[in-house]
Order: structure tokens, then sequence, then C-alpha cells
């Protein structure tokens, strides 16, 4: 967990070299709540928030997602199910993301 304006932040890693993309995808996120990223996902069900935590919330037909939202972390593959991207190249910052971090206006 991260707090925001950047006073602490505690991550959880995994040590296995095997880990090291899903690594890069969790510090990235956590670190980005540092610089006022928040969280784009449902705190009870762990699903991303439709549509600020879906990387292409317009595509048609909506699912599935091939990217995740770097804040949810997850990808979105229907209404209630979701899976763990297994590179940071699978991810975005979408406008609402890069605005909170200040790289857009």
């Amino acid at each position: 967990t991260a707090l925001e304006k950047g006073r602490i932040g505690s991550v959880n890693l995994f040590a296995s070299k095997k880990q090291d993309s899903q690594n890069n995808i969790v510090l990235t996120h956590e670190l980005l709540h540092a610089f006022g990223a928040t969280d784009k996902y449902d705190l009870q069900t762990g699903q991303p928030i439709y549509p600020i935590g879906y990387a292409k919330p317009e595509q048609q037909p909506r699912y599935p997602q091939k990217q995740a939202e770097l804040m949810a972390g997850k990808i979105p593959v229907s209404d209630h199910e979701n899976k763990m991207p297994e590179h940071l190249n699978q991810t975005i910052l979408n406008h609402l993301t890069a605005q909170e971090v200040g790289w857009l206006k």
C-alpha cells in the first residue's frame, strides 16, 4: 500500500525471478500513488471500475480488453472477471491517471 503525498509506501513483491514482470507492474502502480494517482478498481471486488479503470473504455465489444489501466491493475475480460497483465507493456495510463500525476492538464 502506498499513501498519497509520498510520505510512506510499502510494497509486497515476490522474490522469484519468474515474478519480475508482475513485480514491475505492482511497483509502478504503487509508485504512481506517490505522484497523486488514485486506484481505479473496486476495493471490495478488485474489478476495474468502468470507465475510469479500463484501458479502452470505448472499445466495442467492451470485452475482452487486451490491456490494463495501470491504476486498475487488471485486464477486464468480462463484467465480473479480470486477469493480471503479464508484463508492464500490457498496461497503459488513461487520461485521468495522466492528469493526476501531472502529465496532462
